[in-house]
């Protein structure tokens, strides 16, 4: 017992330990804290932004040095402080560009920065784990976080809607993980990542019952991803959901589900390799054409997200299919620039008001370029990068997903990926073609809060300069990806 709770685990644990801790205090302050209700809410915001930079600080200041504590429960490597940093510096933008919109939706309750605190927590304890068990674990209170924030306007029926079906079909999906969980250590006698590794290397791999497993497992991660075909609470729930959480769903824990999705697959599950890439292969031109087609009708900007969201994980799943070095290496450029491009859009779509009203449909953008010509500018910037045209962020995502396939002598899946990607350019001009060719016949009356402009602003000038800095975050991906591919 005493082995366990040594200095060097406390250390390697001390960013999940500081948030929690941080927590503890954020609950008594929030019941008994007085004063106006739109006054409590920047405080408790600034108080939840504070524990996100003092984990962050925390988690930089441990090292990059690959190190397991815990009798194998956790890990930090390279990988890991990226993905946690990834996740809390993108959570700190949410918080800063959700504040306007918490004041219009009346979401003063001290219970939202708690419970996207506490979503965080789950994410950085996945994102460490080392065993299916501290996954779950993770996992579990990411998820009952994320069911209530879904649910959160309580007077809504989308969101009570959209809560009630992500928490039924997030249910399943743990089910799935847990049975296949269970099938793996009735197996090999283990849930520990390491350990399963050494365990397929010496012994028979032809069994029908690990093939199943694997399958269990891989939808369990496939929902947590919004991977077809089980991503079909997305657009439902994205649309149902308060918008600022809905930000949050697109981006924060895909970080986080796909940084464990790493570890399973090449750590875990690196040596039957050949039973998932088929299984990854199927799921991820099917998520790409699922994601395309589905949001070409689409008149809503949040459903139109949730399929493009849809489409973008199956990118990253394809390169990981492949399962090699380029293969990694190019899924973590892709999930780095996907988010900041994301970032950037929800961030406008969070300014776009009229009477105090949050606008939803793509129609309202019509003749924005006249009105309010930066946010037109900077949003055509962020949808050209997703849609992947050169010479934006974008292009080079797709572009070094493509060149692994190709590497990887899957030309044809990359000619399907090509195929499917000018499919999704055309839902990303038509919103632009809306917002430069339509007249609209009132303006919009535009939030101005600064911290959007920024993060709006800043967004859209890294998704433009990537090519001057390219070399460095390819380099930095590459150096990151050793970390796990041995």
């Amino acid at each position: 017992m005493n082995s366990l709770i040594d200095n060097s685990n406390l250390i390697l644990a001390l960013p999940e330990i500081f948030l929690a801790l941080w927590l503890l205090i954020f609950i008594p302050l929030g019941v008994y804290s007085g004063g106006s209700l739109a006054v409590r809410q920047s405080y408790f915001s600034l108080f939840a932004v504070i524990g996100l930079l003092g984990t962050f600080l925390i988690l930089l200041s441990g090292g990059y040095k690959a190190t397991i504590a815990f009798n194998d429960l956790i890990v930090s490597d390279k990988l890991v402080v990226y993905m946690k940093s990834l996740v809390l510096v993108a959570g700190i933008l949410i918080f800063s560009i959700s504040e306007r919109y918490r004041s219009l939706e009346k979401l003063f309750i001290f219970e939202y920065p708690v419970l996207v605190l506490f979503s965080i927590l789950g994410m950085l304890i996945m994102i460490s784990s080392n065993d299916f068990i501290t996954l779950y674990m993770g996992l579990e209170l990411q998820s009952l976080s994320l069911y209530v924030l879904a649910a959160m306007k309580k007077d809504s029926k989308n969101s009570s809607e959209a809560g009630l079906k992500y928490f039924i079909l997030g249910a399943i999906a743990s089910g799935f993980l847990l049975f296949g969980v269970s099938l793996i250590f009735g197996i090999t006698g283990t849930t520990s990542f390491t350990t399963l590794a050494t365990s397929f290397s010496n012994m028979s791999l032809n069994q029908p019952l690990l093939v199943f497993a694997i399958i269990m497992i891989l939808s369990a991660m496939a929902f947590k991803i919004s991977i077809a075909p089980f991503h079909m609470w997305t657009p439902d729930v994205y649309e149902g959901a308060p918008t600022s959480i809905t930000a949050f769903f697109a981006v924060v824990p895909k970080i986080a589900a796909f940084a464990v999705l790493m570890r399973i697959l090449f750590i875990a599950f690196y040596e039957i390799s050949f039973i998932w890439q088929q299984i990854l292969i199927v799921m991820s031109i099917l998520s790409i054409f699922v994601g395309a087609f589905g949001a070409l009708l689409q008149t809503s900007i949040k459903r139109l997200m949730a399929y493009s969201t849809i489409s973008n994980v199956g990118y990253v799943l394809l390169s990981l299919s492949l399962a090699t070095s380029i293969g990694l290496e190019s899924s973590i450029i892709y999930i780095t620039i996907y988010t900041v491009s994301t970032l950037g859009v929800f961030a406008f779509i969070l300014s776009m008001e009229k009477e105090k009203v949050l606008l939803d449909k793509i129609s309202s953008f019509s003749g924005l370029s006249k009105s309010h010509p930066f946010y037109a500018l900077t949003f055509t910037i962020l949808l050209l990068s997703l849609a992947g045209l050169p010479p934006l962020a974008g292009f080079f995502a797709k572009f070094y997903i493509f060149r692994s396939l190709i590497i990887g002598d899957m030309l044809w899946v990359a000619v399907i990926g090509i195929l499917g990607s000018v499919v999704a350019a055309y839902y990303y001009l038509k919103i632009i073609k809306i917002m430069y060719l339509d007249d609209s016949e009132e303006l919009l009356n535009i939030n101005s809060n600064n911290y959007i402009k920024y993060v709006l602003g800043f967004c859209a000038f890294l998704v433009i300069s990537f090519i001057f800095f390219a070399d460095s975050l390819i380099e930095f991906c590459i150096n990151i990806s050793k970390a796990i591919v041995l």
